[in-house]
């Protein structure tokens, strides 16, 4: 028998708004294994173009006053359109990473 134990627990479902201040560019990836594991945090985005349900996306975020950008992949879980707004709510999981790398996703999206 054998028991996972983690350092940091990991935080119940939620979702996390990129901010406005963040410029996001997000690639389909139409050829990847959608087998992986999938996460239960991850995060919510405003977008004026529909994401089609399960697909596996690379999003690259970057504060638009810096240079580089941080970037990970997530599974999209749902997506509503927003009445009287030409956008549509993301919501979208982490997928295929682990916690470290959620963290530090998160930390640099809260931070500003």
């Amino acid at each position: 028998m054998f028991a996972t134990k983690y350092r940091v627990p990991m935080k119940p479902n939620h979702y996390t708004e990129i901010p406005p201040s963040f410029e996001i560019q997000l690639e389909t990836l139409s050829d990847y294994d959608i087998h992986k594991h999938i996460s239960a945090r991850g995060i919510k985005m405003l977008r004026p173009i529909d994401i089609e349900v399960a697909s596996i996306v690379k999003v690259s975020v970057k504060q638009i006053s810096l240079t580089g950008d941080v970037s990970f992949l997530v599974k999209v879980l749902k997506s509503t359109k927003l009445e009287n707004e030409p956008l549509f709510e993301i919501y979208a999981n982490f997928y295929d990473t682990n916690g470290e790398k959620e963290d530090e996703v998160l930390s640099f999206m809260k931070s500003f």
